[in-house]
């Protein structure tokens, strides 16, 4: 794999700190989609100590995700594999796929996700959990919490 460099003029900070993560069931494919949506700035300042770093390499990214996320499914961890990353603006989108699970085999996700919290303790990781034909499960970590239970 060849490396992927993004590269954007490096953004004003902003006021909050904040990600989202979405973990989707995506039916045609048996899996669930894992997708990051992080402020280029904050991930700049956990890759390489500085917010207006010029460059955010794709591996580290990645590898910095894998670190601070784990998902379970039925108290069984899940590998994720990266699919891709791309940015916009101040933003960027990094996302990640599991193996196949079947959806009727599914009652309970556990996520821990502690991205950003080394650098920022005011960081607040939002975590939302869909499933087909369910309700969009909703929630937030923070320093005192990084880890959610959902149960389906």
């Amino acid at each position: 794999m060849l490396p992927f460099i993004f590269s954007v003029t490096p953004c004003k900070d902003h006021d909050f700190k904040m990600s989202v993560c979405e973990v989707v069931y995506a039916p045609e494919k048996e899996a669930f989609d894992v997708k990051f949506y992080l402020f280029q700035d904050d991930l700049r300042a956990a890759l390489y100590g500085n917010p207006n770093a010029p460059d955010i390499e794709e591996n580290k990214a990645t590898d910095y995700i894998l670190h601070h996320f784990n998902l379970n499914i039925n108290g069984q961890s899940q590998p994720i594999t990266f699919q891709s990353m791309r940015g916009k603006n101040d933003q960027v989108l990094v996302q990640f796929s599991t193996v196949k699970i079947p959806l009727a085999s599914i009652s309970k996700m556990q996520v821990k996700n502690n991205l950003f919290l080394e650098k920022f303790r005011d960081q607040i990781n939002m975590v939302y959990a869909v499933l087909p034909g369910r309700d969009k499960l909703t929630q937030m970590l923070d320093a005192t919490r990084t880890e959610v239970n959902f149960s389906f």
